[in-house]
């Protein structure tokens, strides 16, 4: 077995495995398996796997309904941006 996993503590799982909180695996060995620490880079790398592997493919990418698809360049549109206030003119 696995160190990354453990036997599922809900009855309902019938003892199969199940994945070991992140909390409960030191940091180390997060970095050695190759995990990115940035959530952007973690978007970006989860938008890469979903375009069966091709960064190009991202940039072309029309699930705007999903909910990393603004992220999916590794850039939040969101930072930085201030709100625009409703009823004022600009």
């Amino acid at each position: 077995m696995s160190k990354y996993l453990k036997v599922s503590p809900s009855k309902e799982d019938a003892g199969n495995l199940i994945g070991k909180l992140p909390s409960e695996i030191p940091v180390s060995d997060l970095r050695e398996l190759g995990h990115p620490e940035k959530v952007m880079k973690v978007i970006r790398a989860k938008c890469i796997d979903c375009c069966s592997g091709y960064e190009s493919e991202v940039r072309k990418c029309v699930a705007y309904d999903c909910p990393l698809w603004p992220m999916r360049m590794g850039k939040n549109p969101f930072y930085g941006k201030k709100k625009k206030q409703e009823g004022k003119n600009e």
